[in-house]
């Protein structure tokens, strides 16, 4: 009886090993892509045809995190020595690893196997240090890098192939942000998260379409006529603060024209006050040569700083077919003022979102100016805490509703902070 039960788990196993090995290499390449780098070397005990399709996954990811230094460089050595075919993407995401011998040898090997896509991710207090030897993959499409210095080429020939470029709390050497990015001729996609400090943080791309910026500089030049959607933020001033660049200085350019005037294909825009205190440290023009008509959409968090206030309001002037509005309100009025009333940005405007509100004065004030002056809105949307508490109460709802509207379509509702996605500077840089 036990031989015959043996003999049918034999024959069971025997059976689940040829089901596995006739399945189609399309199959099996499509597991062994979902699975960790070391969950996929193990399917090699079960065939052949298994082990010699896990010997060339074009995806490599090695995501340990928490692995000692010795183990992951002595895995990622095993895997690259036995592997064969092209890697298409290669990625690495450590909290230990600080080899620069070993990363060097990694992206020497990667470079001559046609790599697209490659993330490095490390520990920022590890002291980890990507060579020049980066720039000689010159197929990347996709590079992400964070946490370390990336040393750049003595003579830098450019990624001519780079479409995406995401660098977190990186320190580059004897390369400029402004060089890197304009040796690559088709990027789309950058991300600069706390990447050096600036004096002058210039960006040239012309087909750059979206650009997310959380830095420290004093002076930001924007050439990036593409341009479609761009999340700005400004996290602390340098030392000297932000330059002055009035008539005397450069020839009549204000910050807000170097920075944002020649954005004339931005259809989503996101700044905070930071930003906009930038912006109006020099002279602000009432009417901005390039007018943007495609913008749609537009997030601004004001403060009480007179700066950010007058700059918001330029921006704002300059708006014609903008349809939703996203604000952090200052505690002040400002939206009594009369030459508000005329602005374009009103025509078109159909949502309004009001997010983490200081003063349910300056609410009231600013609910009364949009519903008052928007023929076309349909939506303004109250974001946050305990709105039904007390100090808001019954009272506070009823003076809402009672404010005369332009629109027969307009229509006030209520939400939690935590239902929307609003981010700030400092949440860009947790997250690195």
């Amino acid at each position: 009886m036990a031989g015959r039960q043996r003999q049918k788990r034999r024959a069971d196993i025997e059976l689940n090993k040829d089901y596995l090995s006739s399945l189609p290499s399309e199959i099996i390449e499509d597991i062994l892509v979902k699975l960790p780098i070391k969950e996929a070397v193990r399917t090699s005990v079960l065939s052949s045809k298994w082990k010699s399709s896990w010997a060339s996954m074009p995806n490599l990811v090695f995501a340990e995190k928490c692995l000692p230094e010795s183990e992951l460089i002595e895995s990622v050595d095993k895997v690259l020595r036995v592997h064969q075919g092209p890697v298409l993407k290669f990625e690495l995401d450590s909290d230990q690893l600080a080899n620069r011998k070993a990363i060097n040898r990694w992206l020497l090997v990667l470079s001559k196997n046609g790599l697209k896509d490659l993330r490095l991710m490390f520990y920022i207090y590890n002291g980890c240090t990507v060579p020049s030897s980066l720039f000689s993959c010159h197929e990347l499409q996709h590079l992400e890098i964070s946490g370390c210095t990336i040393n750049g080429p003595r003579c830098f020939q450019g990624l001519k192939l780079l479409r995406k470029l995401t660098l977190r709390a990186c320190y580059l050497v004897r390369i400029t942000i402004e060089k890197f990015v304009s040796g690559c001729p088709f990027l789309e996609s950058l991300t600069l998260i706390g990447v050096n400090k600036y004096d002058s943080l210039i960006i040239r791309s012309p087909n750059l379409k979206q650009l997310i910026l959380v830095e420290r500089f004093s002076d930001l030049l924007l050439e990036t006529p593409n341009l479609t959607s761009a999340t700005i933020f400004g996290y602390g001033l340098l030392p000297h603060g932000f330059k002055d660049f009035s008539p005397a200085n450069d020839g009549c350019k204000s910050n807000i024209l170097r920075a944002i005037g020649a954005l004339s294909s931005i259809e989503e825009l996101d700044i905070d006050s930071e930003f906009c205190e930038y912006l109006g440290s020099g002279p602000i023009p009432e009417k901005l040569p390039e007018t943007f008509h495609h913008l749609k959409k537009i997030s601004i968090r004001i403060d009480g700083r007179s700066k950010v206030v007058d700059t918001a309001l330029c921006i704002l002037q300059n708006v014609p077919n903008l349809k939703t509005l996203r604000l952090m309100l200052p505690c002040q009025n400002i939206w009594e003022e009369q030459r508000i009333a005329t602005f374009s940005f009103l025509e078109q405007l159909e949502v309004v979102e009001i997010l983490d509100f200081k003063d349910v004065g300056s609410l009231l004030a600013f609910a009364k100016f949009i519903l008052g002056t928007a023929p076309k809105l349909e939506k303004l949307i109250i974001y946050g805490e305990d709105l039904y508490e007390l100090e808001y109460g019954v009272g506070f709802q009823m003076k809402l509703a009672s404010l005369p509207r332009l629109s027969s379509k307009a229509v006030i509702l209520f939400g939690e902070v935590a239902d929307i996605e609003f981010p700030s500077a400092f949440s860009y840089l947790w997250n690195i």
